[in-house]
């Protein structure tokens, strides 16, 4: 028989991306006054800015040279929070957004000891209902030893390096959720 349990805590993160760092700086800034700062306390790891290559589906809203980061924070806390932080990430992208179309775009997700999981506000069906309107699914699997993609993973996060740094932000979950940080 099955039994009601606690899930695991997870660590928060947010992919921002946009046309240059200083929106994704005021993007994530805002997110931090709102809630995160609060909730998830601190950041503790920002990558670096990379460009996105591999798509130019955001092109014709947000402009042809993007680039995007990735955010972690500090405090671990339960899966069923990204609902509130996928609507308060569509809030900022709104409120940042020009009569042209959205200057940044937020994604915020947590990764756990399985995997990385995404948050959308749109349907396809591979993916989870988690309310609200929003849905999410497992971008990544963590499986003997490593993140693979799944066959509708985005490229970006299929690149090597950003594999890397995902790693990195995973075992730094794995230190916490054990107690050795």
């Amino acid at each position: 028989m099955s039994r009601i349990q606690e899930p695991p805590l997870v660590k928060y993160f947010l992919a921002v991306f946009g046309p240059d760092a200083a929106a994704l700086d005021e993007a994530a800034s805002r997110l931090s006054r709102e809630y995160m700062k609060a909730f998830l306390g601190p950041i503790d790891f920002q990558s670096p800015d990379y460009p996105i290559r591999e798509t130019d589906y955001y092109a014709k809203e947000m402009g042809p040279k993007l680039v995007k980061r990735y955010l972690s924070y500090r405090h671990l806390q339960f899966p069923d929070h990204l609902v509130h932080l996928k609507l308060l990430a569509m809030e900022i992208e709104t409120s940042m957004a020009s009569p042209a179309g959205r200057l940044v775009n937020l994604d915020p997700g947590y990764i756990f000891s399985g995997g990385l999981v995404l948050s959308t506000g749109k349907f396809s069906g591979h993916r989870l209902y988690i309310g609200r309107g929003l849905w999410a699914e497992l971008t990544l699997h963590y499986h003997r030893g490593s993140f693979e993609a799944q066959s509708w993973t985005y490229q970006d996060y299929q690149r090597l390096e950003v594999i890397s740094l995902l790693t990195a932000m995973r075992n730094s979950y794995l230190k916490e959720v054990s107690g050795k940080s």
